[in-house]
């Protein structure tokens, strides 16, 4: 365990959980929503960031009563039986995959700033991941102070983004718009596509091994950042759908339709400032948590145990994004698969967590979020429903042999934990209270 001074406080711990959510998904999908269901865009963004929270509810809540070495995984053995514990685990691995949106993103501003770099995409983006997974790699004081240094210049640039913007947009919409532009099934589709661009605060929830105070300020930093966030992401998708006609802001990232109303210095200052900086923000607000996550499952037998080397996880997560990247993957199709089989995990993980009080009597009356329990079931049935409908409409978005894969993919969460489980190399350890066993010794 490193040394108390070296830990990350409530500061640290909520400009990383923003960090997680401010990102690659607002600033290179939010034109893809907009070509979805138009203007109404701020409120799907807004309705998004509701699915969220509320997915993320039973983390809340174990964060605040237990303190485990294994992050979320730990926290979802503490409620699952061993196959969907396994299976937990291994959606987990999957999502990393996400990062190669942040590689690919990246790579597209990048483009926009130097255009010599525009014919090697995928050169960028993997040069971009191996940036920050050196960042990652190096440790709490090195990532930590990044965060916040790159934190305060985006809330510079977003700011710069609606100031600018808010005068321009016409609230009356263009040549007659409607609001909900295609449907009420197209702003459902939209709510799905978004929620990835809502999600991240999550993050926090791996660190708690390099927390001072996990079970008090992972908590309130989730619920901060959340607060902080869904009001940036009104302004910016009422600004963003709102300034020029459906036509030029449709399928276009931030940095483009900024360029329609901001100087071109405050234009480039912007996609630095802030595309950039909050893309790269998310990406350095995942890496250190999920490698800590892996070593988790590797103690309790789920992968080999070669696992259990740092290094070698950084490693095998970077070799993994760059194959998408260089696969020539789009952005939507990587976080449509990822979000299929991610939501139907999630709601099963809700359902069965829906019994932690019965569970850990003690640890939910000493738990520093109080509500009744009729309160705190009700919340997690909300979370089920949500995750069903956010897995159906992510599905709708794509093609057959993308769904198929993504179907498959969902196969495979659950057939890899039964496999492991039969070798009879699975002993789940990872759960013990870190907190509990320190004052016991």
């Amino acid at each position: 365990m490193a040394k108390k001074g070296k830990l990350m406080n409530l500061f640290d711990l909520t400009f990383m959980a923003i960090g997680g959510i401010i990102g690659a998904g607002i600033f290179s999908s939010v034109g893809s929503g907009i070509a979805v269901t138009g203007r109404s865009i701020t409120l799907a963004l807004i309705v998004g960031m509701l699915f969220q929270m509320s997915q993320q509810v039973r983390y809340v809540f174990t964060s605040a009563m237990f303190q485990v070495s294994g992050g979320m995984y730990s926290q979802d053995a503490l409620v699952l039986n061993p196959l969907l514990t396994g299976a937990a685990g291994v959606m987990l691995f999957i999502n990393a995959l996400n990062w190669s949106v942040y590689g690919i993103s990246i790579a597209s501003y990048m483009g926009d700033l130097f255009p010599v770099l525009k014919g090697y995409p995928e050169l960028t983006a993997c040069a971009a991941l191996l940036v920050f997974f050196v960042i990652g790699y190096i440790g709490v004081q090195a990532f930590t102070k990044v965060l916040n240094a790159m934190g305060i210049l985006k809330f510079i640039a977003l700011g710069l983004f609606i100031f600018y913007g808010i005068t321009k947009v016409q609230p009356g919409g263009f040549e007659g718009e409607p609001y909900f532009y295609g449907g009420g099934v197209d702003f459902l589709t939209a709510i799905a596509l978004m929620s990835f661009a809502c999600g991240g605060a999550t993050k926090i929830m791996n660190v708690q091994a390099l927390a001072e105070n996990p079970k008090r300020d992972i908590p309130k930093a989730w619920l901060i950042s959340q607060l902080c966030v869904v009001v940036v992401y009104a302004l910016l998708g009422y600004v963003a759908s709102g300034v020029a006609p459906y036509a030029q802001v449709a399928d276009q990232n931030l940095g483009a339709i900024g360029g329609m109303f901001m100087p071109v210095a405050v234009t480039s200052f912007f996609i630095i400032g802030g595309a950039l900086l909050s893309i790269s923000t998310s990406l350095l607000s995942s890496v250190p948590g999920t490698p800590l996550t892996l070593m988790g499952m590797a103690d309790d037998g789920w992968l080999p145990s070669i696992f259990k080397n740092r290094l070698f996880i950084f490693i095998l997560l970077y070799i993994i994004n760059i194959v998408p990247i260089m696969s020539g993957f789009a952005l939507d199709e990587i976080i449509s698969m990822v979000m299929v089989p991610s939501m139907i995990v999630t709601a099963i993980k809700n359902y069965r967590g829906m019994k932690l009080p019965e569970m850990y009597p003690e640890e939910w009356e000493h738990c520093s979020i109080k509500v009744s329990k009729g309160l705190f079931k009700t919340l997690l049935a909300i979370s089920i429903v949500t995750s069903l409908i956010t897995s159906l409409f992510s599905l709708r978005n794509l093609t057959m042999v993308q769904a198929i894969g993504s179907l498959i993919m969902t196969v495979v969460v659950f057939v890899y934990p039964y496999l492991r489980l039969k070798s009879g190399k699975v002993k789940i350890v990872s759960t013990t209270d870190m907190s509990a066993t320190a004052e016991s010794k």
